[in-house]
């Protein structure tokens, strides 16, 4: 009897020492599919947000170009792009914010207006400025560190759940991340967040 229960006995304690091993990937499954929803919830608020105010930002610039009535041509192609951007008016997402930078670039830098001796660039800076660009951008800035720096903690702990090849990896590609300034840093962000949920 004690000779046939052996190999049973040795079968129990395999069992006991390998079952907690799916357990732990099952949890860090689920550890990085809460922490992505979470953070593209996150994402989704602030880009709503931005485009909100963006909207309300580029309506005020247009009416000041509307009223000017020029004719040049580089005032007259940034009210086509900016009456473009207002086609998006509801549309929320990242891609419709990415052409808002696309079209206000040059003006992202503080200093923009006095880098330049374009008499148009100065013009389109000081309606921007007019309507509050300034405080756009460091609103959009100040969120963007606060979700960085709390995603930052959550991803630290989620870490802990992976093995030391797949934590280096990780790890590699936050830095990419929280090494970015500017703007461009939610841009990095949301490829983060995408790669991270695959």
């Amino acid at each position: 009897m004690n000779t046939r229960s052996h190999p049973l006995i040795h079968y129990g304690w395999l069992l006991l020492l390998l079952s907690p091993l799916p357990l732990v990937a099952s949890y860090g499954d689920h550890g990085r599919s809460r922490l992505t929803a979470q953070a593209e919830h996150s994402l989704a608020a602030i880009t709503k947000r931005a485009m909100e105010h963006a909207t309300e930002l580029v309506d005020s610039v247009v009416d000041d170009l509307l009223v000017l009535d020029s004719q040049n041509p580089i005032i007259l192609s940034y009210l086509n792009s900016f009456e473009l951007f207002l086609r998006h008016e509801r549309n929320y997402t990242a891609a419709a914010l990415q052409l808002f930078y696309e079209i206000v670039d040059v003006y992202l830098d503080a200093d923009a207006a006095e880098k330049t001796s374009s008499i148009e660039v100065q013009l389109i800076s000081l309606c921007l400025q007019r309507t509050g660009f300034d405080r756009w951008k460091r609103t959009i800035q100040m969120r963007s560190t606060q979700l960085l720096k709390s995603f930052g903690k959550k991803l630290k702990r989620y870490m802990n759940t992976l093995d030391e090849e797949e934590r280096l990896i990780v790890e590699q590609r936050w830095q990419q991340v929280s090494a970015r300034g500017g703007q461009r840093k939610l841009e990095k962000f949301r490829e983060f967040v995408s790669w991270l949920g695959r």
